[in-house]
Parts: C-alpha cells; sequence; structure tokens
C-alpha cells in the first residue's frame, strides 16, 4: 500500500478513533460504570475468545457468515429476476411496487412468526426471514436500474432483433447493472444485519445468538466480543465488496472519483 493510498485512508479512521478514545478515557475515569460499558482495550483483549475450543466464538461466526452467504445469493436471484419481471409492463411494475412498499416498511424480523408457523422453528425460517428486506432492495435497485437505461437504446436493440431472453441478457441485465451492484452493496448490509437480528431470537448458533444469550446473563465483555465480530465482518464485506466491484465494473471507481 502506498503513501498516497494510506493518506487517502486515514481520515475513515478518526472519527472511529475518537469515539473509542473517549470511551476509554470515560470508563477509566468513572463517568461509565466498567460493568456495563467496559474499556475497549479489555474487550479487545478478551476477544481472544474468538479461538477458545471450549466456549469460543469461530463456529458461531462461521454460522453468521454462511447464512448471510445463502441469504445474499437467494436476495440477489430473487431480487434481480423480480426487477427485471416488473419492467416487462407498466401494470407489472405498478402491481408489484405496491405489493414491495407495502412490505418494505416492516422489520424483516417480525416475519419469523409467520414463518414458524408454516416451516417451524428452525434454519429454514431464519433463512427466508433474512431474505425479505434484501431481496426488496435488490427488486427496486434493478427497476431503476433498468429505467436508467436510454430508450434509444432500447429501440435499438429492438430494432436489431434483441426479443425473449436475449433482450434480458444482453441488453436489459449490462444496462441495469451499475445499480444492481449499487443495491448489492446494500442488501448485502441488510443481510448481515437481518440475520443478526434473526438469531437473537430465533436460531440456536451465530453471532446474534452469542450476544443475546450473554446479554441475558450479564455476560457483558462476551458480548461487547460479539458485537465487535459482527463490525468486523460488515467493514471486511464493504471492503470486500468494492475490491470486487472495481474489477466487475472498472468504470464505477472513476464515476466514484468524479462525484468527489
Amino acid at each position: 500500500m502506498s503513501w498516497r493510498t494510506i493518506a487517502d485512508k486515514w481520515p475513515v479512521l478518526v472519527g472511529p478513533v475518537l469515539i473509542l478514545g473517549a470511551w476509554e478515557l470515560a470508563s477509566r475515569g468513572g463517568l461509565l460504570r466498567q460493568t456495563f460499558f467496559p474499556p475497549p482495550t479489555r474487550i479487545l483483549a478478551r476477544s481472544t475468545i474468538v479461538f477458545d475450543t471450549d466456549a469460543g466464538l469461530a463456529g458461531d461466526i462461521w454460522a453468521t457468515v454462511l447464512r448471510v452467504l445463502v441469504v445474499i445469493a437467494l436476495a440477489t436471484l430473487l431480487g434481480v429476476g423480480l426487477g427485471l419481471l416488473m419492467t416487462a409492463s407498466q401494470w407489472t411494475e405498478r402491481g408489484m411496487s405496491t405489493v414491495l412498499a407495502f412490505f418494505y416498511p416492516i422489520p424483516g424480523v417480525l416475519f419469523f412468526p409467520f414463518l414458524t408457523f408454516l416451516l417451524g422453528r428452525g434454519e429454514t425460517a431464519v433463512i427466508l426471514t433474512s431474505v425479505v428486506t434484501p431481496f426488496i432492495v435488490m427488486a427496486l435497485y434493478t427497476v431503476a436500474g433498468v429505467r436508467t437505461i436510454q430508450p434509444v437504446l432500447l429501440e435499438a436493440a429492438k430494432n436489431y432483433g434483441s426479443r425473449g431472453w436475449r433482450f434480458f441478457w444482453r441488453v436489459l441485465i449490462p444496462g441495469a447493472l451499475p445499480s444492481v451492484v449499487a443495491g448489492f452493496k446494500i442488501a448485502l448490509g441488510f443481510s448481515l444485519i437481518a440475520v443478526v437480528a434473526v438469531e437473537m431470537v430465533g436460531a440456536q448458533s451465530g453471532l446474534g445468538q452469542f450476544l443475546w444469550s450473554n446479554w441475558q446473563i450479564l455476560r457483558v465483555m462476551d458480548m461487547y466480543v460479539a458485537l465487535l465480530c459482527v463490525a468486523v465482518l460488515g467493514l471486511l464485506s464493504s471492503i470486500g465488496f468494492d475490491a470486487v466491484a472495481d474489477r466487475i465494473i472498472p468504470w464505477r471507481t472513476t464515476v466514484q472519483e468524479q462525484r468527489r
């Protein structure tokens, strides 16, 4: 990593460092009760439980990561498919937009009780509950992406005989790709949030379940370590996404630089 890259990236660390520094001072100075707000340095030292073979977090981290991967894959597949279907006609777009607008404000975790009535309190209900919000996000971003394609390009494609699946695969999907990629980043964040939230109320493993169970018995340090792991997963997924997206859509970096 070059010095220029470091100089560009260091401002993103200022906010977290200031917050953690203030927390550390307030906790050690007595302004915050260490029972509930232990110093971040102690939490960091306690994070070795991730590698503890008996009470470690490795299994829960893996369970959460696996669920997030399944959720984002289902949300992308179903959301992009529905988004393209919605653009097939004004009737389908208006009809489905109303349905999505009805369900979108509802927190995804609230669907868990209804799905347990149908599927039982198992892994399928956990996954499907977590899929709801990312799925809606992907559908809406796909529709928005298709609507950004210039009409003259669509007419030209039809005039050259592009029809059916060829029209979807060669015209609509490439044209909507920038918006779909942007929606994927949002949906990825929602997937992690939804999975952790559902794990807190309905799973037998995972970071959410670990955090919730330790909160109930006031094992505060372990609770904060689980919270730290969730934050690190979110950060790594965001950084990893940007690295992959820059390779898939090289012009994305240029557009972002022009906006700055």
